[in-house]
Parts: structure tokens; sequence; C-alpha cells
């Protein structure tokens, strides 16, 4: 058995913490978030990356991925992200397939900008169980409140492209769902021309 297959349902991990849990921590963790970047290409109304430069711009490195990961060798369910675009990060692939080896539930978020057709076959080929879309918006106009950029439709085009490739190949992963990290709540709708019915986390 995967230690992601040992959790009943890896996305409410938390709702399986014994009764007997202890004010010290006597076992291993069953989730990691791993901010594998601070960097970012956008500069979001909701983002104190915005506002504050908080550290230098930085990407994790191999070394230290999995020096991390290492030492908890049954995790069950890693996130992949922080304040920044994991997107960004050349060497993303390499880590979701370092994780989906162990039997791992990996996702992360993404702004969806860097989400093109070009990576449509090596994002479904690591394996990723999920890919939260962060929108925090639905329509144009507050899209481009919030990000300070127009690229609302563009990110809707492509990721109803990405949930058509994902049928026409017959790849049943990643999920993909959109929601809203600064609300912490799904968006309330979802334009019809995306074709890509939200199934929120």
């Amino acid at each position: 058995m995967t230690a992601s297959a040992a959790l009943k349902d890896p996305r409410r991990y938390f709702e399986e913490i014994g009764a007997a849990r202890t004010a010290e921590a006597v076992a291993l963790p069953v989730c990691l978030y791993l901010e594998v970047t601070n960097r970012c290409n956008l500069l979001c109304e909701t983002c104190p990356r915005t506002f504050e430069t908080l550290e230098p711009p930085a990407d994790m490195s191999w070394e230290l991925f999995t020096r991390i990961v290492d030492q908890v060798p049954n995790i069950a369910r890693v996130v992949l992200h922080g304040v920044g675009e994991p997107m960004l990060v050349p060497a993303l692939p390499r880590m979701i397939r370092y994780l989906k080896d162990r039997g791992t539930y990996v996702l992360f978020n993404t702004n969806g900008t860097l989400l093109q057709p070009k990576r449509f076959g090596t994002l479904i080929e690591t394996g990723l169980d999920e890919l939260r879309v962060s929108l925090d918006a639905a329509d144009q106009a507050s899209y481009l409140r919030v990000r300070g950029k127009d690229f609302f439709d563009r990110i809707v085009r492509d990721v109803g492209q990405f949930v058509a490739y994902q049928k026409a190949t017959g790849a049943t992963t990643p999920a993909c769902r959109s929601g809203s990290p600064a609300s912490r709540k799904p968006s309330t709708s979802c334009p019809p021309s995306c074709g890509w019915p939200p199934r929120w986390a």
C-alpha cells in the first residue's frame, strides 16, 4: 500500500489525526508544504510579495528538496507551493516524479499563466494528482483588479485546452480545480467558454 493510499482522502488528511494526539509530536507528519520558489510573474493585490520584499528571490534547490523529503520517506501528501509560482521552477516535473515514485499524493496551486500546450504532456506524465488554478475572479474585470494583468481569457482558454487534452489522451490526472487563495473559497462561477466544470478541493 502506498503512503497516500493509507489515507481515506489525501485532500482531507487533517481529519485523520487520532484522538490520542499529544502536545508533543510522536509520529512523523503525513503532509508537507514545500515552497519550491518565492518567485512569481505577477504582482497581485492580495499577495504580500507585492508590497514588501521579504527575502531574495530563489528556487528550492534539488539538494534541499530531497534532503527534506527523504527525512519523511512515507509522506502521504505534499503541497508544492507557497507565495511563488511553482511552474517557474525548471525542476518541478522532476520533484513531482520523485514524490510520485514513493506513492505520495502531490498537488500545487498555479496562477495559470504558464499552463501552455507545450507543457501539457510533461505535466500529465509526472503523475501529478491535483492542479489548482487560482483565478481569484469569475470575470475579466475582477481578475484585472486583483492580478493587475489582463490574462483572464487566456488562462480560461489554456485550462480548457488542458482538460480537453486530458480527455483526448485518456489522462485521468491531474484533477483540475479552480479557486481563490485570497478568500480560501472556490470561485462562485466559471465562464461558459471554459467548458471546464470546476471540481472543488
